[in-house]
């Protein structure tokens, strides 16, 4: 094979390895975070469940409680802290924010009417 043909196979292939290894280096990033998590208000009154996962390399969520599932909107995970949103009932918009440790997280949801504890634990 000629040089050049080699050189060039060599650098689609160093690119090819740098992408992969972002995406791992992503997802160690965001492990702590990653799968389905059983979530409710503290007092009981309500459930969700909220699942991360990556997508094209970036972090990705949905939401699902009683009016329905949505996509969450604004995540991020820095720190340790998940923050998103979610519009539910065609125009409530729910804030969360909880902080994320040994597959447990404690945080808050806060709406127009105020705001409430919330707990969760990761699915095996």
């Amino acid at each position: 094979m000629p040089t050049k043909a080699l050189s060039s196979l060599s650098m689609v292939l160093i690119a090819l390895l740098a992408l992969s290894a972002s995406g791992r280096a992503q997802e160690q990033k965001f492990g702590a975070l990653l799968g389905t998590w059983d979530v409710k208000m503290e007092d009981g009154a309500r459930e969700f469940v909220f699942e991360f996962s990556m997508k094209d390399g970036k972090l990705a969520g949905k939401y699902s409680g009683a009016s329905g599932s949505t996509e969450m909107a604004d995540l991020t995970f820095e720190d340790g802290t998940v923050k998103f949103n979610v519009t539910v009932g065609g125009n409530m918009i729910i804030n969360y924010s909880a902080v994320v440790a040994e597959d447990k997280l404690i945080g808050t949801l806060s709406l127009e009417f105020g705001e409430a504890g919330i707990t969760g634990v990761r699915r095996k």
